[in-house]
């Protein structure tokens, strides 16, 4: 079930992805170029990010603190955030 899941939110994310380089107005030939490039972008972002906030999470794993604002209010704030980007795109 889990692998279905994430299926159905990598194929919304594509969509997300396909239409904002559809919105650029890029050439036809250039399509696959942008794609990959959009993507290795993508990619060293999301790779960035957790380099520098997987040792801070690490470290403060056991503060009881870190377990209710960084796990809960951080969830929140993600969520509320992608409603946010869904409104706009839509």
């Amino acid at each position: 079930m889990g692998r279905l899941v994430a299926f159905g939110f990598r194929l919304i994310h594509g969509f997300g992805s396909a239409s904002v380089l559809r919105d650029l107005g890029l050439p036809r030939p250039n399509l696959v170029q942008a794609l990959v490039g959009f993507n290795l972008g993508v990619e060293a972002g999301q790779l960035a990010i957790v380099l520098v906030f997987l040792p801070i999470a690490y470290g403060l794993r056991q503060a009881p603190a870190y377990r209710v604002w960084g796990l809960t209010a951080g969830s929140g704030m993600a969520a509320i955030l992608a409603g946010a980007w869904v409104c706009q795109r839509w």
